[in-house]
This record gives structure tokens, C-alpha cells and sequence, in this order.
């Protein structure tokens, strides 16, 4: 709305004109409150009363489909978790989705939507309540929560690699749901703060622009998670089949590999930029020894039914030492301002 003339009003006090378009706009008289907030990167937010009070209103969507594909429905409800919808309605009355549908719908509420509580539910509607708060779960212990939950998967495969426990594998890939439910809550909680920049040192960020890099962050660590995840599968398929040379190659290699991933994520939080360095350093050497691992199982004279899943566990491990270098470039960025 254009630049305007600060004016000095009396011995202290500064005042600059607000602009008659939006005082016509918002229905302004003279004395008329409004509340002035300084953000973080220094800007200052002129509201009305009216719509701070609007700010604590219930936010709802309704999302309709004509798609049989329950799938489609479930992307577009955690859009708009995502998003900080507090109500997210369902409308099924245009959709005949596909048999168990409706149950794969339940099961993404309660395995994805931290807080999403189903509290009305008939043949033509399905409506979610979003009950958690961000102040509930500050953002860096949800992100510290979620990598220890993901590298304690690792820490997990290893044992049952050694044990050649089938269950201790199936239980790491239950676990990968949990740590999908820290990643949307955290998606959540920064698509907030984006919106709102005054939130932004409730939770320990200094500007707005951190937010993206968090963001990058959570994305890693869902993906290692999936990695993580990954490699379980195929060793449950594998697991009494497999040497103990190669398979003992294998968990160290997850082993280095893990180890990266946490020390980077310490970084994040601890500011270390000298650790942030050997973290990449070390990860790039677990980078090159999953490489010579890879070399060593596709010359082998392994069956072809072991080759496989053990190209995709030793491509895995390599990603999720590439993801522990991208987590402590953030650092770097983060943390050299």
C-alpha cells in the first residue's frame, strides 16, 4: 500500500498513518483498537480485534470425490491435516469406494492423524476432530522423537539379523507408521508457524525461513524411516537363507550407516557445525563401503531369490548415509547465520 512518513508525536511517541483502504475495508472509527506485533524478522502485524478472535475460530473443509479409490480421499484428508484444517469433513455421497475402503480410511486416521479423533461417522459422511495442540509437543522434541524412534528400527534389525528373529523384523515395520505420524504432525505444526510468524519463537525458530528447512528435515527422516523399513522387508524374506559372513557385512554396514543419520540430527540440535562435518565425512566413507558391498553381492555366486533383496537392503543403507549428509548440510544452514 505504498511507503508512508514516520511522524514523532510529542518527546516519545512515533506514529505512521494507517492506509484508508483498509481502514474503509475493516470499518474503522477513530479510537478503534488494534493490536501491533513484532515478529521475528522484524516486521511489525497491524490486526483488528475482530479478526485476532477470528484466529481461535474452527477452520473446516469438506472434501468430496467421485473416485472409487479410497486412496484419493485419504491424500486430500491428510492435505488438509497437513494444511491445519480442525474439522475435516468427508462427504461419501457421490462415491461407492471399493470393498474395505471405508476401514482403510479408519486406519489412516488413526495411524497418521495424530489428535484426529472420528466423532460422527453415517453411510454418507465421515468427520474428523482434530484435538491436539502444537504447545501439546514442541516441534524439536517431535523431530528428536521421530529420528530416535527411526534409528531405534535400525538398532533393531540388527538384532534380529544376529538372532535371525523373524519377529523382532516384523516389529520394526509396524513401527514405520508411527514415525509416519510424527512426520504429519510436524507438517502440520510448520505449515502453522508459517502462516502465523508470531508462533515462530514458541518453538525455538528464530525466522520464518527455518521453517522450510525443518520441513526438508522431517522429509528425511520419514524417508529413512521408509528405508529403514524396507530393509526389514527384505530381510524378513531373506533372514534364514543368508550367511552369516554377508548378513554380519550387512548389519555393520546399517550399523555406520545409522550412526551417520543420528550424529547429524544431534547436529541440528546441538549447533556443532565441526560435528555436522564429520558426520558427511563419515557418511561418505558408509557410502563407499554399501558400494564395495554391492560389488561383492553381484559378483557372488548367490541364487538369484537372494541377490535381489540384498541389492535393494545395500541401496537402502547407501540412502540413508546420502540422507544423514543432507540433514547436516541443513545444520550447516541452519546454524551458520
Amino acid at each position: 500500500m505504498g511507503i508512508r512518513r514516520v511522524q514523532k508525536v510529542g518527546r516519545s511517541t512515533y506514529t505512521v498513518s494507517l492506509p484508508h483502504d483498509w481502514v474503509e475495508a475493516k470499518k474503522l472509527t477513530p479510537k478503534t483498537e488494534v493490536d501491533i506485533r513484532a515478529l521475528p524478522d522484524g516486521s511489525l502485524r497491524v490486526s483488528t480485534l475482530e479478526s485476532m478472535k477470528g484466529e481461535t475460530r474452527t477452520r473446516e473443509i469438506v472434501i468430496g470425490s467421485k473416485e472409487s479409490d479410497a486412496g484419493f480421499l485419504i491424500r486430500r484428508a491428510l492435505a488438509a491435516y497437513i494444511s491445519n484444517f480442525d474439522v475435516i469433513k468427508l462427504d461419501l455421497s457421490g462415491v461407492n469406494l471399493e470393498a474395505g475402503g471405508r476401514e482403510r480410511i479408519r486406519r489412516m486416521i488413526k495411524n497418521k492423524m495424530a489428535g484426529g479423533e472420528i466423532i460422527e461417522e453415517s453411510v454418507n459422511q465421515l468427520t474428523v476432530q482434530i484435538l491436539l495442540r502444537p504447545y501439546e509437543f514442541p516441534l524439536d522434541k517431535l523431530l528428536l522423537r521421530m529420528a530416535t524412534m527411526t534409528h531405534d528400527m535400525m538398532t533393531d534389525i540388527g538384532k534380529a539379523v544376529d538372532k535371525k528373529d523373524k519377529n523382532i523384523l516384523k516389529d520394526v515395520m509396524d513401527r514405520d507408521e508411527d514415525v509416519d505420524k510424527l512426520y504429519f504432525m510436524g507438517s502440520r505444526w510448520l505449515t502453522g508457524m508459517i502462516s502465523d510468524q508470531s508462533a515462530l519463537q514458541d518453538f525455538g525458530l528464530k525466522e520464518a525461513k527455518n521453517c522450510l528447512e525443518y520441513r526438508l528435515v522431517f522429509r528425511h527422516i520419514e524417508r529413512v524411516a521408509d528405508h529403514v523399513n524396507r530393509i526389514a522387508s527384505k530381510f524378513f524374506e531373506v533372514i534364514d537363507e543368508i550367511d552369516e559372513g554377508l548378513s554380519g557385512a550387512l548389519a555393520g554396514a546399517l550399523k555406520g550407516s545409522g550412526g551417520v543419520f543420528i550424529r547429524a540430527v544431534n547436529c541440528l540440535q546441538s549447533g556443532s557445525l565441526q560435528e555436522a562435518n564429520k558426520a558427511i565425512h563419515d557418511a561418505r566413507k558408509v557410502i563407499s563401503t554399501a558400494e564395495e558391498l554391492m560389488d561383492r553381492v553381484v559378483n557372488s555366486k548367490l541364487p538369484a531369490r537372494l541377490v535381489g533383496p540384498m541389492i535393494i537392503v545395500i541401496d537402502s543403507i547407501k540412502r540413508i548415509a546420502e540422507y544423514g549428509i543432507g540433514i547436516s548440510e541443513i545444520a550447516f544452514n541452519l546454524h551458520s547465520q
